[in-house]
């Protein structure tokens, strides 16, 4: 017998003895059943402890005393117990460390100048047609909620409100009015409780030994609700990007590929190397923090 099967069997007897506890034949299955599931247990320890990473696939998915040192052991790892500040002084105090990591990414992320606001209105070009803006501003539909969120990875990590996206891919049969009502009164309004906008921020390292806030890359973990409406507006857009991305920026669209840019580099940098002559080109190495991590 399976081990799905002596499972089913194990839930079934275990409701059974819900309703009738005081029952011999429930209770004597029910305890045949635990010593097949233990036997069934042990036999699968020993088969898989002759493989490889026998120990995660033996107690990693079991209440067992390695699985509960990985835990600790990864809590550990992910922890910041020092960092260094701008003259190279560590610090070990967990206020200081917080502190620190909060100048650094308020002064990375805002905006240094103060100038005033010039109109461009006359240097663009209009490429977004009338039939397009109509297909942009349109109401927001059952059918649309429900293709971004059953188009979004059901087991990334939650936002603040604990609920992922496999909760309520679950549970659409009893939750959409409510989901559908709230995304498309958001769409109507232009209001949103500020509950669903908060996020969670986590800090991943880009090296395996960071020592600086600069050697972390923060991340938003958003609620699903802002997910969904997030993925709304991306869906909506993908099909103009192609009319209003010039073709120069080959990454984050759609059919382009940012390789095409690293082999056009590669050229022109063999180009310098062999070329004669008494003019010259100049190259620029562009700082990658400030153009993907910075403002400014």
């Amino acid at each position: 017998m399976t081990t799905s099967k002596k499972h089913g069997k194990l839930h079934f007897v275990e409701s059974q003895l819900m309703d009738n506890p005081n029952s011999p034949r429930l209770n004597n299955w029910h305890f045949r059943l635990i010593k097949q599931r233990e036997k069934m247990f042990l036999f699968n320890k020993r088969y898989w402890g002759k493989l490889a990473r026998k120990s995660w696939l033996v107690d990693g998915d079991r209440n067992s005393r390695f699985f509960h040192q990985s835990a600790v052991h990864r809590k550990q790892r992910c922890s910041i117990v020092r960092l260094k500040d701008d003259v190279g002084v560590w610090l070990e105090q967990l206020p200081l460390i917080q502190q620190k990591f909060i100048d650094d990414f308020s002064s990375r992320f805002a905006s240094e100048r103060h100038s005033r606001i010039v109109s461009l209105n006359n240097l663009a070009c209009h490429t977004v047609t009338a039939q397009d803006n109509l297909d942009l501003i349109r109401p927001v539909t059952e059918n649309e909620i429900h293709t971004a969120l059953f188009g979004m990875d059901p087991y990334k990590a939650p936002g603040p409100d604990g609920f992922g996206a496999s909760f309520f891919q679950d549970h659409w049969p009893y939750i959409k009015d409510q989901l559908c009502s709230a995304i498309q009164d958001f769409f109507n309004s232009g209001r949103m409780l500020k509950e669903i906008n908060h996020t969670f921020i986590a800090l991943l390292p880009k090296v395996d030994n960071p020592e600086t806030t600069a050697q972390f890359r923060p991340i938003s973990l958003c609620n699903t609700l802002y997910k969904i409406i997030a993925k709304i507006l991306v869906n909506r857009m993908r099909p103009i990007l192609q009319c209003l991305i010039h073709p120069c920026q080959s990454a984050f669209v759609p059919d382009r590929a940012i390789h095409d840019n690293i082999l056009i580099a590669h050229e022109i940098m063999t180009k310098f190397r062999h070329y004669k002559g008494k003019s010259g080109y100049v190259a620029l190495k562009i700082d990658m923090e400030k153009a993907y991590d910075r403002i400014e």
